[in-house]
């Protein structure tokens, strides 16, 4: 049996693993090295105190808090400066500038794992070509918000990663040096699913110097976005992964200042868009739609206004889609400069290219291969290398205000829902016919009955050629036939006995 001293003891030590274990988890804010102020609290408020942190750090975890009038992360001396915001609970908030990165420094600023940072205005990348900011938002509900503007590589070298579904929630943008610094540059780099950039003002990318934005599985939301850039610093932006996508409210403009400005949407990734401008000098400007299962879903206009191109400044490839609800439509530059004309402005390689219109310039138009549907087009259509020219599956019909030539690798398919009296492809100037004509169902269920015709094709000048090949693979019940005898007269089939 236990002794009485014995019990006693273990009484002591029960209690106090007791007291131990009921304690709350200790939250906590923490300074090492160039810090200004010293003696951190927690909570830690500054008052009026601005936090500088040279090379040294602050970690603010466990549910910490800390809460500044400003804040300079910046390297002091030598080597780097750090805060460190961490787990679910811990927060920083700062009411007034968060700048990091300064002279020959670099400043970095930390967000993980469920914690939030609240500031006004962000500066990553503030003064010096050798001062580089870097900020750091990771993991799941880690969140960091920028109340006022966000200067990424303002007067120095910024960089913003975003990862593993964190957030960043901002009002006006500003990637790539704003205040004159042509050699400064901003880089922002959003990846993995859940995680999102959510901007609510102006979004520019590449302001004065180059600024490069890869989202990869990620998502950004911008409004009234532009991609700028000059001959020397091109910005770029490049959208894909699955789950990668952009969507852009209002107005979207690539190459905005003087005809430099790129986008690339790759393997997977989706650009979501109301109304599109590109902007191209010397092939300088361009969208690039050009990998498999990558996307660019237009509901308003896409113009291009180029110039002296040497690329195009529209390319769908690769089995890609591009789909514009409104007009596509190609014009010079307005006050261009007398270069020399070098190529289209959009090329169709592989892929899907459907526009509610098209109207372009001659020669502006490249249609290689790939598969094109539209309501109408104004101009030539010369569909005479592999391309398939769509009619009635997504627009009923087709109208094009010029000529159209095939040529003997190319396609005519023509999807029908019924009998039709209008042409469903209509050519208002010249045709000439080669290659091949294929005949589809709408559904896979149409049904035909002896009389039934079929408008296919309508012209207002003169007919050359003939389909290589002529396949209707619509059914039609036993005892009838499609005759083609009229097709080159007047456009139509018609559904007859079979002899």
């Amino acid at each position: 049996m236990m002794n009485y001293q014995a019990r006693c003891a273990l009484s002591v030590l029960l209690v106090a693993a007791s007291a131990i274990m009921a304690e709350p988890a200790h939250a906590d804010v923490t300074i090492a090295g160039e810090v200004s102020p010293q003696n951190p609290s927690d909570p830690w408020d500054l008052g009026l105190s601005r936090l500088v942190v040279g090379s040294g750090t602050v970690e603010v975890t466990d549910g910490g808090a800390l809460i500044s009038p400003g804040a300079s992360v910046n390297g002091g001396s030598a080597d780097f400066g750090t805060v460190l915001v961490e787990g679910y609970g811990s927060t920083w908030i700062n009411n007034g500038s968060m700048e990091l990165g300064r002279n020959y420094t670099e400043g970095r600023v930390v967000v993980r794992s469920g914690a939030e940072v609240i500031t006004d205005d962000l500066v990553v990348g503030v003064r010096g070509t050798l001062g580089y900011g870097r900020l750091f938002v990771e993991g799941y509900d880690a969140t960091l918000t920028s109340r006022g503007n966000t200067y990424i590589g303002d007067l120095g070298q910024g960089y913003v990663e975003l990862k593993q579904g964190a957030s960043l929630f901002s009002h006006d943008v500003y990637i790539g040096g704003v205040h004159g610094c042509t050699i400064c540059g901003g880089e922002v780099v959003i990846k993995g699913s859940a995680t999102k950039w959510v901007s609510t003002g102006e979004f520019v990318l590449g302001v004065t110097s180059r600024g490069l934005l890869d989202i990869h599985r990620g998502q950004l939301f911008t409004v009234g976005a532009r991609i700028d850039g000059d001959d020397l610093m091109n910005s770029h932006a490049s959208v894909s992964g699955w789950g990668g996508k952009w969507t852009n409210q209002g107005l979207l403009r690539v190459g905005a200042n003087r005809g430099y400005g790129t986008l690339t949407v790759g393997a997977y990734g989706t650009l979501v868009t109301e109304d599109t401008e590109i902007h191209s000098e010397l092939g300088g400007g361009f969208v690039k739609v050009n990998d498999v299962y990558a996307s660019w879903l237009n509901s308003g206009d896409v113009t291009v206004f180029a110039i002296g191109n040497q690329y195009p400044s529209l390319l769908v490839d690769r089995g890609a889609l591009v789909s514009i609800g409104g007009l596509l439509r190609t014009a010079p530059t307005v006050g261009g400069y007398p270069y020399p004309y070098l190529g289209p402005s959009v090329r169709l390689a592989d892929g899907d290219l459907i526009a509610g219109a098209m109207e372009v310039a001659e020669g502006d138009f490249e249609f290689a291969g790939g598969r094109l549907e539209t309501g109408s087009f104004v101009g030539d259509l010369d569909n005479t290398q592999a391309g398939e020219l769509s009619v009635g599956e997504v627009h009923p019909s087709t109208v094009i205000a010029g000529s159209y030539a095939q040529g003997p690798g190319a396609a005519l398919r023509v999807t029908v829902a019924g009998s039709s009296a209008s042409p469903l492809l209509q050519v208002d100037g010249d045709v000439h016919l080669d290659g091949a004509l294929e005949v589809r169902p709408a559904d896979g269920s149409v049904s035909f009955q002896a009389g039934d015709t079929l408008v296919l094709l309508g012209w207002s000048g003169d007919l050359t050629g003939t389909f290589a090949s002529v396949d209707i693979d619509v059914s039609l019940a036993p005892g009838l036939a499609w005759d083609t005898s009229a097709l080159y007269t007047t456009g139509e089939i018609a559904v007859v006995s079979a002899p």
